[in-house]
């Protein structure tokens, strides 16, 4: 436009920085092989949401597509939109998980996005808004079984609701679905009861069972002979980790899929009675080599993360002092030069930093580590 003021930007300016992600699509990939042949499953829906667990939408998805996932589960329109533009094919289904404001339904016709319904009074609202020239949206039927979040929470419920999905030409069914609560934990006791409730509700409310999902990544590393796992529905377990360790432990080869390496910025000597970072929670007290890394609780890596070990030539350093916004400082054995590499997650050499030992210290779980890696990190792809 004549006389604008608009500055393009070089997007690659925006990978200038050495701190950045690796990402494995391979290992991706792998993962969801090897965990529908563990389960005995037959079609397997990927679960992106939250920018494919902080490892891009985008790559991650089609990198599924092209082993031949053809499902995916996101948590919002927005979410379901943005996917829909990556893969437009006609054949690829889109769920919402979670609620949805019914005020864009004509949204989800629009883009194919298929909501997780639990009560009637949505569909009603839905079937006004959505017109009759319009084609049919897509139901996915949650079930409370124990979750306790949303879902028709009795056999009349959910009986009811296919009924009424059935009925109104406004609404095809897309799946039938419940979420479980302990499946990557000890409790198998509230595991059965979901368990059977599903089993129950949806049997007696008539719906086939080819539109039945329910195990997620702990059902179907856990728990694949205890329910249908024709149809797996999956997030950790894609990306490579463990959704149960601790307290669980699975013979599964699982590859994680992501890697965090920065450079140093900068290496000086400390002398003794020299403190570190805000606070000065950490003093020196003899000669000592250290360096500032060009990374922060802004990227990602929390405060919670000081006195994490990290990896520089294959051999163990850590985090001294507290994390800060953009800055960490780590031990040095020796003077190194500035833009030696350092991995905080990933392997180096003999020794790896895996995602569950950096969510242990930073008394979380893998979930939320991973998803809370912020945007300023560059991501690069491996394939």
């Amino acid at each position: 436009m004549a006389g604008s003021n608009r500055i393009e930007i070089d997007e690659d300016i925006l990978d200038l920085r050495p701190s950045w992600l690796t990402v494995d699509l391979a290992a991706i990939q792998h993962n969801a092989q090897v965990v529908m042949a563990h389960a005995g499953a037959k079609r397997l829906i990927a679960v992106v949401k939250a920018n494919a667990y902080g490892h891009g939408v985008g790559p991650v998805a089609q990198a599924l597509l092209a082993i031949g996932v053809k499902d995916f589960a996101v948590a919002t329109v927005g979410e379901g939109v943005q996917l829909r533009q990556i893969l437009p094919q006609s054949d690829v289904n889109i769920t919402l998980l979670g609620v949805q404001p019914v005020e864009d339904a004509v949204a989800m016709v629009n883009y194919q996005l298929m909501p997780a319904v639990g009560d009637l009074d949505w569909l009603t609202k839905a079937a006004e808004l959505i017109g009759p020239d319009r084609p049919s949206l897509g139901i996915q039927l949650a079930v409370n079984t124990g979750m306790g979040r949303i879902g028709a929470a009795s056999a009349d419920a959910v009986a009811d609701l296919y009924r009424h999905i059935e009925d109104d030409e406004h609404f095809h069914l897309g799946g039938v679905f419940t979420h479980y609560a302990t499946a990557d934990d000890t409790n198998q006791e509230y595991y059965d009861r979901q368990r059977k409730r599903f089993a129950d509700w949806v049997t007696a409310a008539g719906i086939p069972q080819k539109y039945w999902h329910q195990a997620n990544s702990g059902s179907a590393l856990y728990h694949a002979d205890q329910i249908d796992t024709g149809t797996i529905r999956v997030g950790s377990v894609l990306y490579g980790y463990n959704p149960g360790d601790p307290l669980l432990k699975t013979d599964v080869d699982l590859q994680p899929a992501m890697a965090l390496h920065t450079r140093i910025g900068g290496v000086h000597q400390l002398q003794p009675g020299d403190g570190v970072s805000y606070g000065a929670t950490y003093v020196a007290d003899k000669p000592q080599w250290v360096a500032t890394l060009p990374i922060g609780y802004a990227d990602g890596y929390i405060r919670r993360f000081g006195g994490m070990r990290v990896l520089v030539n294959g051999h163990e350093e850590h985090v001294i002092g507290r994390v800060t916004m953009d800055q960490i400082v780590i031990t040095l054995r020796k003077q190194l030069p500035v833009g030696t590499e350092v991995t905080l997650l990933g392997r180096d050499g003999d020794q790896a930093i895996t995602i569950e030992e950096l969510a242990a210290k930073g008394e979380t779980i893998p979930h939320e580590v991973l998803t809370n890696f912020s945007v300023r990190l560059p991501r690069h792809y491996r394939s």
